[in-house]
């Protein structure tokens, strides 16, 4: 089952006041500052940002209030910054976006994205690199395979890592590294690019991968590439997001599936051990308007709010029964 937000489970922000070595970390899913670049095609991520002035702040600012009140948010980065017209042949979408607006992500308060995915290199190596430039230029940290991100945030270490799913390499390469980084008195979280697109239905593949983070000392799991959302399993006391879906996404003008979710947990430092104290899942849409895709998400209140919170739970309840055979 996913964390939930009763009385078992602490608000982060509540515990973030009460303790000064407590940090909460947010995490967002999949983030295309761009749409399909190809000879005559319209960018329409960059054409809404044009319609609102060039205003970097503006399409994290329907949820900027909430990451800027955490100590650290997490993203995926589907796309490359890069001003590159070499992209990789034989890929049917190639996402890039202008280095500039790297500092659309610094502007919404994420800190670190996760770049070990399927899009990262449509532009190949240099493409990659131009990428990784822009955001360090935006003061964004990118992670991914060989690239980690260690910071110490109010006297915890955090540690992030980055991987693509789906080969058993990837298994045994993230378990060696998380079990090389992993101490008692930090907080290690993996980000997985896995699963199937489009379907919340959580694979094995995935299950395997996540299993086998936490049974190396992972203390939170996040995953993305379906672009839809899926369950939450809580594993060993640790949590593993299947997939937080969509969140700022410019790689389609008008998905069907508008859901995602912004996912908090908070972790504290007590007698020199970190452990997970609190988690917090916030519905989102990932436009202000139902009908469109504006790439502004905002949360969600009311009727919408509980049917998403309603969809997730089912989703984790179906996990948890496939896990233990039961029909």
């Amino acid at each position: 089952m996913p964390p939930s937000e009763d009385a078992a489970l602490k608000d982060p922000e509540a515990v973030k006041a009460s303790s000064a070595t407590t940090v909460v970390v947010s995490a967002v899913g999949d983030c295309t500052l761009a749409s399909n670049f190809f000879p005559g095609g319209v960018n329409w991520f960059a054409k809404e940002l044009a319609a609102h002035e060039g205003d970097l702040a503006y399409p994290f600012s329907g949820v900027h209030e909430l990451l800027a009140s955490d100590d650290l948010t997490i993203a995926n980065l589907e796309m490359a910054f890069t001003r590159s017209l070499a992209s990789v042949p034989g890929k049917t979408y190639h996402f890039a976006g202008k280095p500039e607006h790297a500092g659309v992500l610094s502007a919404g308060s994420v800190e670190v994205v996760n770049v070990a995915n399927n899009h990262s290199d449509d532009f190949g190596k240099d493409g990659l690199e131009d990428t990784v430039r822009a955001l360090s230029e935006a003061g964004v940290a990118a992670v991914g395979e060989a690239r980690i991100d260690k910071r110490t945030v109010k006297g915890i270490e955090i540690v992030n890592l980055g991987f693509m799913g789906g080969l058993r390499e990837t298994r045994e390469r993230a378990a060696a590294r998380i079990r090389e980084l992993k101490t008692p008195s930090n907080v290690v979280v993996v980000s997985f690019h896995w699963g199937t697109e489009g379907t919340s239905h959580v694979i094995e593949a995935q299950t395997a991968l996540g299993h086998a983070a936490v049974d190396a000392g992972a203390d939170l799991v996040l995953g993305t590439h379906p672009h839809v959302l899926q369950g939450i399993e809580t594993y060993k006391g640790r949590h593993i997001v299947y997939s937080l879906g969509n969140f700022v996404y410019g790689g389609h003008p008008n998905p069907t599936d508008k859901d995602t979710i912004v996912y908090q947990e908070s972790f504290a430092l007590r007698d020199g051990a970190v452990a997970s104290v609190g988690s917090r899942i916030w519905p989102a849409r990932m436009s202000t308007a139902a009908d469109r895709n504006d790439f502004r998400p905002v949360l969600l209140e009311g009727e919408d709010r509980e049917r998403v919170l309603s969809r997730l739970n089912r989703y984790s309840a179906e996990l948890g029964r496939a896990r233990s055979g039961e029909p």
